[in-house]
């Protein structure tokens, strides 16, 4: 089963919520204003996740994902519209794989309509529009006003990557009357409804080839919401947003370096035993204190490419949004939100002084070629510009995680207040391949490194193998497991090095390396070594740290 996160967007009292509810056959954590808060005010105050499963074969799926996916679940995040809530839809936008952006037809496009798009377009590639509350247009005017309303709504999208956007049509709750949610309330939906699904299917893109990428990642979960059930554990309820872990592995709170092993998984009530990237879950852990954390990241922490409070970061190909109005200055401060936090920055943008065709990667930066200092970031698009970020506090930022700033300390009603946006840069990488085995606890490993390699630098960091499952690639439950070591030597004059582990290789890799040499005997995928580490270019000594 493929899962697809839809973030439904909007400005306050667009019937979001109303939305979602017609939709789903499953209500998550805080779905429909569940919060007494958010009934008291008649509002959304928090992220509300609930879903529904379609049959692939009966929507218009890409050939892909019917040929691969027999059902696809449709995860729905209902975020908060009012203004003064953006930063919780900041938070939604990090893990959602399509827009669903609801718009009042009577009211046509509001201020935070207008943020929920910019958000959008920073965060996903594909969206559908829904007209909502069509009911309460005057019935013999109603197809006038709902296409003069697609004419404005296109108008506006004409210069953004939302141009070709689909536009449904719907009255998700007929009158204005609010009814309480069932599961059996989708079985007699409306022909609105179904064709609205029929769009959405139409809309999404295959996320599979991108999410396999990030299996081979650390795994680092995005927490929305924890909570205690006496008897069972802590709960954990989130999105995977890279990596894999399984029913007995552990998994970390990074601020406070605690490890709990997992008790168990749930997808939307039911028992499973692993998830992947994309995958909506609740993980049960024993013994932790609920009021530890409330949203944040958490994984795998002995990984060395993500979850490190930091005081400062680099974004790569930072863009200024085009409807922020005002000017941004080196040295100026804005709210960014990233990860799963939102920190006050001081701002230091730079670029690169010469552009070579042979540079690497823009998230990673190349230490032997020059920046310029900039004193204002422009609206015009240019892919090699950098800002420093100084954070009030340290936060976590994810290796390639995007990265919004905001205006946020007034609020204004008439203005968009998304300013800027950017990657987290990449560590630096190397990639090498187990070359032989020495004993269950020691391997010699080719390709990490060059025959001039300074060894000094690089003895006692951090390195891992990536060991594959044989299982079917195409699963769900593939499993990547990570055996972590430490570089203790070098091994002849030709790159290659020592890597001491920390725990026993696998008897099915020991078995695959089993001749005197303790060179591969089996044919077998080959056994990839990462190196992950960075280098301070603001140091003059350009000294590795991890």
């Amino acid at each position: 089963m493929l899962n697809i996160n839809v973030g439904v967007l909007g400005h306050v009292d667009s019937g979001k919520t109303s939305l979602a509810k017609v939709l789903s056959t499953i209500a998550s954590t805080s779905a429909f204003d569940k919060n007494p808060q958010s009934k008291k005010r008649g509002i959304t105050l928090d992220l509300g996740f609930s879903s529904f499963t379609v049959d692939s074969a009966g929507y218009p799926f890409t050939p892909s994902i019917r040929e691969n996916f027999e059902k696809v679940q449709f995860t729905l995040v209902d975020c908060p519209g009012h203004g003064s809530l953006i930063k919780t839809v900041l938070c939604g936008s990090q893990i959602i794989d399509i827009v669903v952006l609801v718009i009042d037809v009577t009211k046509g496009f509001q201020t935070q309509t207008a943020e929920c798009l910019v958000i959008g377009e920073i965060a996903c590639e594909k969206m559908l529009v829904v007209l909502n509350k069509c009911d309460l247009l005057n019935e013999n005017q109603r197809d006038e006003s709902i296409q003069k309303m697609k004419k404005r709504i296109l108008k506006t999208l004409e210069n953004t990557i939302f141009k070709q956007s689909e536009i449904a049509e719907i009255s998700a709750a007929p009158g204005g009357v609010q009814v309480e949610f069932t599961s059996e309330q989708r079985v007699n939906n409306s022909q609105e409804v179904e064709n609205l699904i029929t769009l959405l299917a139409r809309s999404i893109h295959d996320p599979t080839e991108k999410r396999n990428k990030l299996k081979d990642m650390g795994f680092v979960f995005a927490v929305d919401h924890c909570f205690t059930i006496t008897g069972q554990g802590t709960i954990l309820t989130g999105t995977v947003l890279s990596g894999t872990t399984s029913v007995g592995q552990t998994i970390g709170l990074p601020y406070q370096r605690i490890q709990k092993k997992i008790k168990s998984i749930q997808r939307f009530r039911q028992p499973i035993q692993s998830i992947v990237p994309g995958d909506r879950a609740g993980i049960c852990v024993p013994q932790l204190d609920s009021n530890l954390l409330e949203r944040g990241l958490v994984g795998d922490i002995t990984s060395t490419d993500n979850l490190i409070p930091c005081y400062a970061c680099i974004l790569s190909n930072v863009k200024k949004v085009s409807y922020y109005k005002l000017s941004i200055k080196s040295q100026s401060r804005l709210h960014i939100f990233i990860g799963q936090e939102t920190v006050l920055s001081s701002l230091t943008f730079f670029t690169k002084i010469k552009l070579d065709n042979h540079l690497n990667n823009p998230c990673e930066f190349d230490k032997t070629i020059m920046y310029q200092y900039i004193d204002e970031i422009s609206n015009e698009i240019d892919n090699n510009v950098y800002v420093l970020l100084e954070f009030e506090h340290p936060v976590i930022c994810p290796m390639n995680g995007l990265a919004i700033g905001a205006k946020l300390d007034t609020y204004s009603i008439t203005s968009c207040r998304i300013a800027l946006y950017g990657h987290v840069c990449k560590s630096k990488t190397r990639r090498g391949q187990l070359e032989r085995i020495v004993n269950p606890r020691m391997c010699i490993v080719n390709g990490l490194f060059k025959r001039e390699t300074n060894w000094d630098i690089f003895i006692g960091l951090r390195a891992y193998l990536i060991i594959k499952s044989n299982e079917d690639s195409s699963s769900n439950d593939n499993h990547i497991q990570r055996i972590y070591g430490y570089i203790e030597s070098s091994f002849g004059q030709s790159g290659k090095c020592r890597l001491a582990l920390e725990n026993d290789l696998p008897d099915e890799i020991l078995a695959q390396y089993s001749s005197k040499a303790g060179r591969k005997q089996i044919s077998q995928p080959d056994i990839e070594v990462i190196l992950e580490f960075k280098k301070n270019i603001f140091d003059p000594q350009r000294r590795v740290i991890q």
